[in-house]
């Protein structure tokens, strides 16, 4: 298994886009505080573990609508034919956030645009894992060749804006002013970015 640092992470990553594949995975990183964390494809259970991580969430009205996934079936449908990653301790092993890459609903064609799902467990929040996830789910979607990104959050969601906004790049391009329900009931808007990620043609 390779140890790399973020800035060979970075290496890496950019010259793969030009081969169109990801990194060898699983692959070793280290977050800005130093923990050793490893990067590599779900297994069915975490995804199981994931929609959990997702479901808690949503009951904390953290980021995700309290309705937005009724099952765990309903879930894997969702994300069927996506590209899912685990984020686990070095040490433990122990799963502590996840990025999904889905191709987004915003575009009118065949896999042009993705559209990334990030959950980071409730317990290890604060330690720089949504920032990693999401920028990781930016190169891995450039490397899988995507042209571009469309994220969407909640306007609530005051973590991951400053984290969209932190990692750069994303423009604001509109507000769905119903964009789901917490579990307090109040509805909430969403706030859509997109993230070009290459040239698109015709453009």
């Amino acid at each position: 298994m390779p140890c790399l640092d973020l800035a060979y992470c970075e290496m890496e990553l950019i010259k793969n886009v030009f081969d169109g594949k990801i990194p060898q995975i699983p692959m070793v990183a280290q977050l800005k505080n130093g923990r050793s964390i490893i990067v590599n494809y779900m297994t069915d259970n975490q995804i199981s573990e994931t929609y959990c991580m997702i479901q808690e969430a949503a009951q904390c009205g953290e980021g995700y609508g309290i309705d937005e996934f009724e099952s765990e079936e309903e879930f894997r449908m969702e994300i069927k034919d996506s590209d899912c990653f685990a984020i686990t301790c070095k040490e433990s092993g122990l799963l502590l956030a996840g990025f999904i890459i889905a191709v987004s609903k915003f575009y009118r064609g065949h896999g042009a645009m993705a559209d990334p799902f990030v959950i980071v467990k409730r317990t290890e929040r604060k330690q720089y894992l949504g920032e990693f996830a999401l920028s990781t789910a930016v190169k891995f979607a450039t490397c899988l060749g995507y042209f571009g990104m469309y994220t969407d959050t909640f306007s609530s969601n005051k973590g991951m804006l400053r984290i969209i906004e932190k990692i750069g790049g994303f423009q604001k391009v509109g507000i769905l002013p119903v964009g789901g329900k917490l579990q307090n009931g109040q509805i909430v808007s969403s706030i859509i970015f997109i993230k070009y990620l290459k040239p698109m043609e015709g453009s």
